[in-house]
């Protein structure tokens, strides 16, 4: 599957403006100040996918998943190395976590799934409202998991991977994870034709 670099930078720029619109949420929430970055956004090829899921291994990530369907069909997802997703909850609720608990591990998978809700919608969001179609989400899950099983139910569907680098920074300290949207190969096909007619409108 390929991405013109017009193409390409178009939608990072609809990814731009939802995250805008997430971390102006997100600011709401929480105490302390948070900037959304998102340094790299690019299509995984086949080769490059194996490359990313290898590189990780067996580490277990904190992972918030929302699946949709409509115009466009997939999942998208943020996803954290665990103690990466503790220490950001950590700072978002000006409270260190200490030892596990049932309690602390409630508060950090809420806080989480709350944080990875808002970035996902606002990132499909954007795309969706500003292409002008219609997609419907399904309610958002948590689970902790490696990135081959992240993958795992979609092994036998002909898909797309886009993989946006996300670090959430707090004063001088970061928190980097990745935000990944999978789509259905026969939708991200209908995704760059609306991006093409937005483009082509935008030039008309």
């Amino acid at each position: 599957m390929y991405i013109t670099p017009a193409q390409h930078d178009l939608l990072k720029e609809l990814i731009n403006i939802g995250v805008g619109k997430a971390a102006g949420l997100i600011n709401q929430m929480v105490s302390t100040h948070v900037q959304l970055e998102l340094p790299e956004v690019r299509l995984l090829g086949a080769e490059d996918m194996a490359e990313y899921l290898g590189r990780s291994g067996q580490e277990i990530l904190s992972t918030v998943r929302l699946a949709f369907r409509g115009a466009f069909s997939g999942w998208t997802g943020l996803v954290f190395p665990k103690p990466t997703a503790s220490w950001l909850v950590s700072q978002l609720i000006g409270q260190e976590l200490g030892a596990a608990s049932m309690d602390l591990d409630s508060l950090r998978i809420g806080t989480i799934q709350e944080v990875g809700n808002i970035v996902l919608n606002g990132i499909m969001g954007s795309i969706v409202n500003i292409l002008g179609v219609s997609v419907d989400y399904f309610p958002p899950d948590y689970f902790e998991t490696g990135l081959s099983g992240l993958f795992a139910a979609d092994e036998t569907t002909a898909r797309v991977v886009l993989l946006i680098k996300a670090r959430f920074r707090l004063e001088n300290e970061a928190a980097e994870g990745d935000i990944l949207i999978l789509f259905h190969v026969d939708t991200f096909q209908d995704m760059l034709a609306a991006l093409d007619r937005l483009l082509g409108n935008a030039s008309a």
